[in-house]
């Protein structure tokens, strides 16, 4: 329990879950205490968009009952958890942050959402985005801006996108864990931003369907392997603690790959390099200051290849080339951000796609020869933004919000699984976060590694 007021708000995932599955609390008790918490921060952050409390009430009762005649009932028993708002979640408005899908309310859970449900867990809302997550700064025609929860120097605050909803519902206490998705750094970001913990998993390690935009299928949504965005982005944990992170990854894991657990790492046997940034874009000089200091710390030697220094710009490439059709089929009711996008993209020569694909596959197995086992690096150039810029000056340079979240894109673009795990605090008491990005199928390395640190 956590908290002088007797409320749960705040108790990590695995102590909630041993909790209500020894009848210590009710997932019912646990479930009123974060409602209850979301009436008394949402107003001011404005993370969570749909309140899933009638259904919510509904899966902790039941929850309950099956506890009492001695079910197991998963390992997230009674846990509440987010999802942001470009996953499907079956009779819960899920709207992309679109006003094309302003009462979308899908029948069928994404899969990811499905084995959190199995686990025990219990969803009580849905996150702020970006228009289909299009953007690393979280807000949108249809419900605004959502304000970072953290405030240290009284600055209101960006909590980073896409999945910025997600971190300010998780970092606020409003929910235990969350589900984001990750494209160009969308749960890393935050996480950077929020002090989170994060997981950006190896491509194929959690199921990618049932994300907007996708392939309309009778009652699902299939993700469309021939985009983009398709191929890249991936659902991944966000949660206060590592080990809640770990515990959710576990749980999304398709079954069909080998769970190992981060314990069985040995780490004197690992080859570890670091990276001040990926090697184009200037880095914030406390935030280098901190990844040299998580390198130190872990003995990590320099990273000198060269792959790294390619990966942002091949990923701007491969998203030039995206003709958004998944998007275009939904409508036509799009905010700026979106409109502009589509209104840039053309059609163009199938041979440049494949030969941009087939550069992808090349930095790949190069950066995998130069990388050692693990690769630490910055998460983003700058900590959260203040409320409403766009544009930021690091070391006299002026970068977008996609510019200064380079890092990310670069491993991104190479589909390797990442985890964000705070290491240090600006000047200002903004908390600064580092990649520890590892070999593919190998997120109990990095998990490991970040437990270091």
């Amino acid at each position: 329990m956590w908290g002088n007021d007797g409320s749960w708000v705040g108790s990590e995932a695995q102590t909630i879950a041993r909790a209500v599955t020894n009848r210590e609390v009710s997932a019912s008790q646990v479930l009123d205490d974060h409602l209850a918490h979301i009436k008394a921060r949402n107003p001011e952050l404005n993370a969570v968009v749909t309140v899933a409390e009638d259904q919510a009430i509904r899966a902790a009762d039941d929850l309950d009952t099956r506890i009492g005649r001695g079910e197991d009932v998963g390992p997230l028993a009674g846990v509440p958890f987010t999802v942001k708002d470009l996953i499907a979640t079956a009779g819960v408005r899920t709207t992309a942050g679109s006003r094309a899908l302003e009462h979308n309310v899908p029948r069928v859970d994404a899969p990811a959402v499905a084995a959190m449900r199995a686990a025990g867990a219990i969803l009580v809302g849905k996150t702020n985005t970006p228009e289909f997550g299009a953007s690393g700064l979280t807000h949108n025609d249809l419900f605004g801006y959502t304000v970072n929860p953290l405030r240290p120097d009284g600055v209101p605050r960006s909590p980073g996108g896409s999945s910025g909803g997600e971190a300010a519902a998780v970092a606020s206490g409003m929910s235990v864990v969350g589900l984001g998705t990750d494209f160009g750094g969308s749960v890393r970001w935050p996480a950077h931003c929020t002090g989170l913990r994060s997981v950006r998993p190896t491509i194929g390690r959690v199921d990618p369907d049932g994300q907007y935009p996708g392939v309309p299928s009778g009652d699902h949504l299939l993700t469309n392997p021939a985009t983009m965005h398709g191929t890249l982005q991936t659902i991944g944990p966000m949660a206060r603690t590592l080990d809640d992170a770990a515990l959710v990854l576990r749980v999304l894991s398709s079954p069909q790959y080998r769970w190992t657990d981060p314990g069985s790492v040995d780490l004197s046997r690992l080859d570890i390099t670091w990276a001040p940034g990926e090697g184009t874009v200037p880095v914030g000089e406390e935030i280098a200051a901190a990844a040299a200091g998580a390198a130190r710390h872990l003995g990590a030697r320099p990273y000198e290849g060269g792959a790294l220094s390619e990966g942002n710009d091949l990923f701007g490439r491969l998203r030039a080339v995206e003709t958004h059709t998944d998007i275009t089929e939904l409508g036509t009711d799009f905010g700026n951000n979106i409109a502009t996008m589509l209104a840039a993209a053309r059609d163009v020569d199938r041979r440049l796609v494949e030969r941009l694909w087939a550069q992808r596959a090349q930095l790949v197995h190069r950066l995998l020869g130069e990388m050692g086992d693990v690769l630490v690096l910055p998460v983003a150039s700058i900590p959260a933004p203040p409320l409403g810029d766009e544009v930021f000056d690091v070391g006299g340079q002026s970068l977008t919000w996609s510019q200064a979240l380079a890092s990310c894109r670069a491993i991104s673009v190479t589909g390797l699984p990442s985890v964000v795990v705070p290491v240090g605090i600006t000047r200002s008491g903004l908390p600064i976060g580092v990649q520890v990005v590892a070999r593919p199928w190998c997120e109990h390395v990095a998990l490991a590694v970040a437990a270091r640190l």
